[in-house]
């Protein structure tokens, strides 16, 4: 992963956390390295991104494909002011943390960065990661972030698959996969194991009914070509799988050949319930575009999330089903999922008996609420929940959720977040709580401002990205004059991508009692 401002802020500040002389006298002590040198390193931490980091030489070294703990002969590549990048020559000591890599594919596709690191190293560096960010992007204690809460399992666990499609010169032949790490050179892969089996049968069936009938794979640079992405969704419960090929063509001029591909996936796989087309005829990285028909089945999967605990309502013993699209956003680890979940209901309840309001007259507001996964499980414990959502197709699923589910009390809204909020204020929505779980790069300010407006007792901050995270706490926390009267309970992170750097976490944040 290319070099982002938290990374450089975490680590290029954290040798000058010591005061100004000794930095500048270790400056001096440290050999000057450049471009093309080869140099031993110690492996101190590991970074966003999945990079391992040496400070050895007085400044930030960032390397792929290490392990905390490893001590490794390096070249450098990449050398600026203030930090350089290397390449591993030789492990001359491995870490204590160091694992075989579960696929064979691991030194050159980008998918997954950690597979080296036992499963134990990698929650420890994940916690490490999210302390960082709070220390050094939200100058906040980072006192209050727990163990992270482990994946029951570390491999077969991703329900969402998108694949990437490339066609050798000269071929007929369908190659699909992940990118080499930093570049858009694609691996082409038979078997991953951080999906299920099932998945694998599907590309592979997919692959082959494209090259069965000739359809062209699209080329980023002449943009030419008709295939551009392999995409699929797969059902826990019910072991079903919902195909999307993503189209470099307009959706009045779907040629028959692509239809006869589809049907033959379909006709090759009775796991598969659906193959669908989405349109994407612009260029750029944006893998779905604004359209999707069904050529065959149905345009959508259904899944079960289900609690075991015995204390919680019937219906989530039972389970509550989920109607999913192809571009409805739904957590890819299903297990998760629900740990995320309990823990969102568990604070809840927490809390009522803190503030003593019964969880029967709570209103919840569930902003970047997608199809309604946290609304919905949300539903039983809580008065009404006002479920927040910009993508409309999210919305749609998101009423047909309620009605599979039979729940009355989810009440949604269209529209952004900084929008609907706002008009929610003014017609007097008072939420006890208040959850907000945004993409990876985190909520604007003017929606941070909506959120604070309604001075809720409780907020429920659902965080895929460590960095944006403590961005935003600390706006949330506010400083001096400007605070807001919020603290930091206590931060929960839930292991959702085991392999990878990528950590999933909540934030709780009080109001407190002298700000009314």
């Amino acid at each position: 992963m290319p070099l982002d401002k938290f990374t450089l802020s975490v680590f290029c500040c954290s040798i000058k956390d010591q005061d100004a002389a000794s930095y500048n006298e270790l400056m001096k002590q440290e050999p000057e390295i450049k471009r093309g040198d080869k140099v031993e390193v110690r492996i101190t931490s590991l970074a966003p991104g999945g990079e391992g980091v040496s400070k050895d030489f007085g400044m930030p070294i960032f390397v792929n494909r290490v392990a905390e703990g490893d001590r490794a002969l390096i070249e450098i590549f990449d050398r600026r002011s203030n930090f350089a990048r290397g390449r591993v020559l030789e492990i001359l000591a491995p870490s204590p943390d160091r694992a075989e890599p579960p696929c064979k594919l691991f030194k050159v596709c980008g998918g997954c960065q950690w597979q080296h690191i036992s499963y134990e190293g990698q929650l420890k560096a994940k916690e490490q990661i999210i302390k960082q960010a709070l220390n050094h992007i939200g100058g906040l204690d980072a006192a209050s972030v727990k163990e992270v809460i482990p994946s029951g399992k570390q491999l077969f666990y991703r329900n969402k698959v998108q694949f990437p499609v490339r066609q050798p010169k000269g071929s007929d032949r369908i190659l699909a996969g992940y990118y080499e790490q930093d570049s858009h050179n694609l691996v082409n892969v038979k078997h991953c194991p951080i999906q299920p089996k099932a998945l694998d049968e599907m590309l592979e069936a997919a692959k082959a009914s494209c090259e069965q009938f000739r359809v062209s794979a699209y080329n980023e640079i002449t943009g030419e070509g008709l295939l551009r992405f392999i995409n699929a969704r797969y059902s826990e419960e019910n072991e079903q799988i919902l195909v999307t090929l993503v189209v470099n063509c307009a959706k009045t001029k779907i040629p028959d050949y692509l239809k006869q591909a589809a049907l033959d996936i379909a006709e090759k796989l009775s796991s598969v319930v659906g193959v669908c087309l989405n349109f994407n005829t612009k260029p750029g990285n944006r893998i779905l575009g604004e359209e999707t028909v069904c050529i065959t089945g149905k345009p959508y999967l259904e899944e079960t999330l289900k609690t075991k605990r015995t204390d919680y309502p019937e219906e989530l013993k039972t389970g509550l089903t989920f109607r999913l699209s192809s571009s409805s956003f739904f957590q890819v680890n299903t297990e998760q999922a629900v740990n995320i979940f309990e823990c969102l209901s568990d604070f809840i309840l927490d809390f009522s008996s803190v503030a003593k309001v019964a969880p029967a007259e709570m209103v919840v507001l569930d902003a970047y609420a997608g199809v309604g996964a946290i609304a919905l499980w949300l539903s039983p414990f809580v008065k009404k929940v006002l479920a927040v959502e910009e993508v409309a197709d999210a919305v749609k699923d998101g009423h047909v959720n309620l009605e599979l589910n039979r729940i009355e009390n989810v009440d949604f809204r269209l529209g952004k977040v900084e929008q609907v909020l706002p008009k929610l204020f003014n017609e007097g929505v008072r939420p006890h709580v208040v959850i907000v779980d945004p993409p990876r790069r985190g909520c604007s300010e003017k929606a941070l401002e909506a959120v604070l407006a309604f001075a809720p007792p409780l907020i429920l901050y659902v965080s895929c990205n460590p960095v944006t995270l403590a961005r935003d706490l600390k706006l949330i926390i506010g400083d001096g004059e400007s605070k807001c009267g919020y603290k930091t309970v206590e931060i929960q992170p839930v292991d959702l991508f085991p392999q990878t750097y990528h950590i999933e976490s909540i934030a709780v944040l009080q109001r407190q009692p002298q700000y009314g």
